[in-house]
């Protein structure tokens, strides 16, 4: 698992094709970890542990994901991110 930031996940976004449409975080995913594609297409599984969060993953068999942990409703900037 490697660790990143929420502006070295931004760095990997941008290197995502541009016709390729990035989801947005639903706000009721407001302060959940949550697990994006390995091409941050989509989001494969969400919960309030990242434990829970990575046996979903698991269980779905999906592969080179990213973990992020999305901003609550009242912070404005932060987070962090996994790459596992």
């Amino acid at each position: 698992m490697r660790l990143g930031t929420n502006i070295g996940i931004l760095n990997v976004m941008n290197k995502v094709q541009k016709n390729t449409k990035i989801e947005t975080v639903p706000i009721e995913l407001a302060g959940k970890w949550i697990a994006w594609s390995a091409d941050h297409t989509r989001i494969v599984a969400s919960g309030d542990h990242i434990a829970d969060v990575s046996q979903e993953v698991t269980e779905k068999g999906e592969k080179d994901v990213w973990f992020d942990k999305v901003p609550s409703r009242t912070v404005f900037f932060g987070g962090a991110a996994f790459h596992g």
